[in-house]
């Protein structure tokens, strides 16, 4: 067996677990430094410091900065794996020990589920039990079980009793990759090629009832400036709703959402009436959208949305008409699709695309105008609703997009939907009759998209993914079990979460006690169990040193006994 095989295979396992937040590059090294040390390959010193350099460089251009948590991250892990393939001397072994110890620990500031937690702990206690050996020393369960009896009550007092921060460390996956499926608070196309699929988690959702698949559009920005092809917010569209003093949950579809990431906006299931953050309740404005601040923002939230409900409004600005576009493009648009209604313009949209051909696809090659669009036929929802958008303001009707999601998967045994970026959807809203009305074109084109879902769709789309009916069927045994894990991955997490500091607060004025007198208490409580825990290590743990000399005459004195000579 290889030395140290362990510490390769934590790391092995630590890539697993992180490798939604950890970069392809990043895999594919500790992949290629696995193989090396397994198959006992001796690299040269040249050859590791330039395949360093390389993935280092690799992460510059994968998130366009290198001060980020995600970087350090990566980061992290390929200097860990490296000290791996250069083990040379003790000082390298110390270097891992620690590197490992400081890399599983900063994992658990992104993933926050069961299978990590076991993770942790059992790597964790190994690479103690590894430093011991390094020391020349052996850990005994007996110390091991001292050390819990102290410090597991007194993690779950402060647990319980010290107040939590009132907003989280915002260390949750929030870039979405050049060239991945996502959500972005813009619509931009132009730079936009091919697109892979992103499972990476958004948000989770509790609904006060089921809600069909067709009708899940969670809604996140609107956009109005458009450059002719691509769309970007206007401060026009930051209509800031009223404060409410009574958050109603009855006269609606209430929902608590729970985000991953974090966005710059509030997401939430269209039609919004009222929003429920940091204690504060609000009505939305007219373009039912809200910014979060990237400071301060909300983790958890509650939504209370009606289906049925549209977005009224008496009149609207000129900037919901304007195209950039030149007057001989307007022309040729005008000449293809015809009609002057709302209704007899969308017709004429739908047929021309249908009968047209388009395709939907998330290999659609670049298309740096709508013009350029409807000479490919091919794109995927940003480019269907784009060009919608711009026919229609063309055609005088005051327009605009609005980004978000579309979709979700619903888990039975935790009542939750799960939304991934993979649900990442844009579609337009149309001014008619007094009302913002949705419209979404990419149903013309792809309407399993949206009967399906974003995640069920892009599998069965995506030609890289094995979609053969045996392989399905072989491994449909195995969905339940995978659910039933992700509700209580889903129960963990809410628990964990649950003790922030207003439910603190709750539980101990259930024993009237103030937390006033508590930041009095607290000091003293935690200097008592450190004390008492050193009584103990020093009285139980701490063997009696005896030096050489003296175990020498203890010897001579057993001996003398046995002869019946006592010495005193």
């Amino acid at each position: 067996m290889l030395k140290n095989i362990h510490q390769v295979i934590i790391l092995l396992i630590f890539s697993i677990l992180l490798r939604e937040v950890l970069t392809k590059i990043s895999l594919l090294f500790v992949l290629f430094g696995v193989g090396v040390i397994v198959l006992k390959i001796k690299m040269n010193k040249k050859v590791r410091t330039t395949t360093a350099l390389v993935v280092f460089i690799s992460y510059g251009f994968t998130y366009g900065k290198i001060i980020d948590p995600e970087v350090g991250l990566n980061f992290l892990t390929t200097v860990v794996m490296l000290k791996m393939l250069e083990r040379e001397s003790l000082r390298d072994e110390y270097m891992i020990l620690f590197g490992l110890l400081l890399l599983v620990s900063a994992g658990s500031l992104f993933e926050k589920n069961i299978p990590y937690v076991l993770f942790f702990t059992i790597s964790f206690f190994y690479l103690i039990k590894n430093f011991y050996s390094f020391l020349g020393q052996r850990i005994k369960i007996k110390e091991v079980f001292y050390i819990s009896f102290w410090v597991f009550p007194l993690t779950f007092f402060l647990f319980f009793t010290i107040p939590r921060l009132l907003r989280p460390i915002p260390f949750q996956q929030s870039i979405i990759r050049p060239g991945e499926v996502g959500y972005t608070s813009d619509v931009i196309i132009s730079d936009i090629e091919n697109l892979e699929p992103n499972s990476s988690p958004v948000f989770n959702v509790e609904l006060s009832r089921f809600v069909p698949m067709k009708d899940l559009y969670w809604r996140g920005n609107t956009l109005s400036y458009n450059d002719g092809w691509n769309w970007k917010e206007m401060l026009q569209d930051r209509q800031v709703g009223k404060p409410l003093l009574l958050f109603d949950k009855t006269n609606g579809i209430h929902q608590k959402i729970q985000l991953f990431t974090r966005p710059n906006f509030f997401i939430f299931l269209d039609y919004p009436k009222s929003l429920k953050f940091s204690h504060t309740v609000t009505s939305l404005g007219r373009s039912r959208t809200l910014p979060q601040d990237p400071w301060e923002w909300d983790q958890k939230y509650e939504v209370v949305s009606d289906l049925q409900d549209v977005i009224t409004d008496e009149e609207v600005v000129k900037h919901y008409t304007n195209v950039s576009l030149s007057k001989k493009t307007k022309e040729e648009i005008r000449k293809i699709f015809t009609g002057r209604t709302v209704d007899e313009i969308l017709d004429s949209i739908r047929t021309y695309f249908v009968n047209q051909n388009f395709i939907y696809t998330l290999s659609p090659g670049k298309s740096n105008s709508v013009m350029n669009f409807l000479k490919n036929k091919k794109g995927f929802c940003s480019h269907y609703a784009s060009a919608t958008a711009l026919i229609l303001r063309i055609k005088g009707i005051p327009t605009r997009l609005v980004s978000g999601f579309m979709g979700g998967s619903f888990n039975p045994y935790a009542g939750i939907y799960l939304i991934t970026q993979n649900d990442a959807h844009v579609w337009v809203e149309v001014f008619d009759k007094g009302a913002w009305k949705r419209i979404d074109p990419t149903g013309w084109i792809a309407p399993e998209r949206l009967s399906l879902g974003g995640v069920t769709f892009i599998q069965n789309a995506d030609e890289n993914i094995f979609n053969r009916s045996f392989v399905r069927s072989g491994i449909k045994f195995l969905i339940p079990v995978k659910l039933w894990f992700e509700h209580l991955d889903y129960k963990f997490y809410q628990w964990l979460e649950k003790m922030d500091y207003e439910n603190q607060k709750s539980l101990l004025l259930r024993f009237n006690f103030s937390r006033r007198w508590l930041y009095s208490l607290i000091p003293i409580i935690i200097t008592a169990f450190f004390v008492g825990y050193l009584l103990v290590f020093h009285l139980v743990l701490t063997p009696k040193i005896i030096l050489p000399q003296n175990e020498l005459w203890a010897l001579f004195f057993k001996k003398m006994k046995k002869r019946g000579i006592y010495l005193s």
